[in-house]
């Protein structure tokens, strides 16, 4: 797997390279940091090139792709991850995991949360940084989230170990005005991730993000609020998101499946379009926070469980119709293929982030479904990623 995804990304870069200096680049930083990739090439043809990668990759299964659904080309994030190490604070620089770059902007940021990093930037220089290679200093991230709806904004720190956090305080009340929360979170692992347990709440501790379920001016404000706590993952780029998620509203219906569901922010969002909806995923955190949302927003018709996909698919093989998948980046792992022949739904809505893997993974499932629809939208713009949306329907059910 690591050796395909090097190699679709070096195809990809390859692609890019005739479209190197037709754009304009906002960054100091760029060239150096290894976040943004295009920053150098027009919005135009970062599309161009995407369509090209995916026309290339997919060939053999995809009609050829003309357009892909685009979106701003900046201030878009929800989430930044800063690591602190080597004296610096920011991001890995490019081509190198043991090298750090001192970030001072991103233009990618939304407006709050680049106004928050620029405040406190210097005042986290003060804290002692964890070198990750020998394991050993106190802050590993700075963590800002913020949703790009509701506005409000999230500052948390990840930590090596329990100490004295009144540094921190001083740091959230500099920024007071600009952040509704803000905890400590422990990673005293060996492992470089940037989230873990909340041992300690300075502020708040969740935001809210909120999505209109339809793009028009006279939808009645029917929207559904998703609370977002400290280790509660959330898509990227709201904007995009929603707009897959009014398209995935538009498929379903019937009992609903919706597997790797995370804190059910699509079951949530369609399921007034569905008789049932039921979401699984292996995250008990997850799951939980799928359950609040679905309080939060009095749904009566989904469920949520807490368990691994395929025994719970074997349990339940016959209960529902449409199938909703949004794998992680790997894919689908491919012990679940015979799970998911024999729950045989009559369509299966599949949301990927990685072309690679979607296509290995309908060419496990071609037999019993035929591709219907496959759209493009840009998640991440500047960057080689994208996401797509694809509805698969069991052949003799066109």
């Amino acid at each position: 797997m690591g050796k395909r995804r090097r190699k679709n990304k070096e195809l990809i870069l390859d692609i890019a390279e005739k479209y190197r200096g037709t754009g304009e680049t906002l960054c100091s930083h760029f060239g150096e940091c290894g976040g943004c990739l295009f920053q150098d090439i027009s919005y135009e043809n970062q599309l161009k090139i995407k369509a090209q990668y995916l026309n290339q990759v997919c060939a053999d299964v995809l009609p050829k792709i003309e357009n892909i659904h685009a979106t701003e080309p900046f201030g878009y994030r929800n989430r930044m991850d800063y690591v602190a190490a080597f004296g610096c604070r920011g991001f890995r620089k490019r081509g190198s995991f043991k090298q750090v770059v001192d970030i001072t902007e991103c233009p990618l940021l939304q407006n709050n949360s680049e106004k928050v990093w620029k405040r406190i930037h210097n005042s986290i220089h003060e804290i002692e940084d964890y070198d990750y290679l020998s394991h050993n200093g106190f802050l590993r991230y700075t963590v800002l989230r913020q949703g790009f709806f509701s506005g409000e904004t999230m500052l948390n720190f990840v930590v090596s170990e329990k100490k004295d956090f009144e540094i921190f305080e001083k740091i959230i009340n500099s920024v007071d005005s600009l952040i509704k929360s803000s905890s400590i979170l422990l990673n005293d692992s060996l492992t470089d991730l940037s989230f873990g347990p909340e041992i300690h709440t300075i502020k708040g501790g969740s935001i809210t993000e909120s999505f209109d379920l339809e793009n028009s001016p006279h939808n009645n404000n029917k929207s559904i609020e998703f609370t977002i706590h400290p280790n509660t993952f959330f898509q990227s780029n709201s904007k995009v998101a929603v707009n897959m998620y009014r398209k995935i509203r538009e498929l379903v219906s019937g009992r609903v499946l919706d597997l790797y569901c995370g804190v059910g922010s699509i079951s949530l969002f369609c399921a007034d379009k569905c008789e049932s909806i039921t979401g699984v995923d292996i995250v008990e955190d997850s799951i939980n926070s799928a359950k609040r949302n679905m309080q939060l927003n009095n749904i009566e018709n989904a469920s949520f469980v807490c368990a691994d996909a395929r025994p719970f698919i074997k349990e339940n093989s016959k209960s529902f119709e449409t199938l909703i998948l949004d794998p992680p980046r790997a894919g689908i792992n491919p012990r679940m293929y015979k799970y998911l022949h024999s729950l045989s739904p009559s369509r299966i809505i599949y949301m990927s982030c990685n072309p690679a893997t979607f296509k290995s993974d309908y060419e496990n499932l071609k037999e019993q479904y035929n591709l219907e629809s496959f759209e493009v939208f840009d998640m991440f713009p500047q960057t080689p990623h994208m996401e797509s949306l694809a509805l698969l329907v069991k052949r003799g059910n066109i």
